[in-house]
C-alpha cells in the first residue's frame, strides 16, 4: 500500500474509533464528528444540483511550465523614469508612496 492509502485507513480508523467513543458515553465529540459528513452531504448536493440543472464543470486551465520559465528582460531594457514623463513636461507620478516628514 502506498503512503497515502495507508494514511486514509489509520484516518478512517481514527474516526471510527472516535465515534464509537461518543456512543459510549463521551458526548461531547458528536458535534465534531457530525460535521464532516453534513459538509460531505453538502457537497455531494452541490454537484447533484448543478447536473440536474444542467451546468456543467468548468474546464480545467493548466499553464505550460516551459511557457513560464521564459528569461526576464535585462533592466538596461525596463524603461527609465525618464522615458515615463508625458509629453508636456510634467513628470510623471511615481509609485512608490513619498516619505512622510514626522515630528517628535
Amino acid at each position: 500500500m502506498t503512503y497515502t492509502r495507508l494514511t486514509a485507513v489509520l484516518v478512517g480508523l481514527l474516526y471510527l474509533f472516535l465515534w464509537v467513543l461518543a456512543l459510549n458515553g463521551v458526548s461531547s465529540l458528536t458535534p465534531l464528528l457530525v460535521v464532516p459528513p453534513v459538509l460531505a452531504l453538502l457537497v455531494a448536493f452541490g454537484v447533484w444540483l448543478n447536473r440536474f440543472m444542467g451546468i456543467t464543470p468548468r474546464a480545467q486551465h493548466f499553464v505550460d511550465p516551459a511557457a513560464t520559465s521564459a528569461p526576464s528582460p535585462s533592466p538596461a531594457a525596463s524603461p527609465t523614469p525618464s522615458s515615463t514623463e508625458d509629453p508636456a513636461g510634467a513628470s510623471s507620478t511615481s509609485p512608490e508612496a513619498p516619505a512622510l516628514d514626522v515630528e517628535d
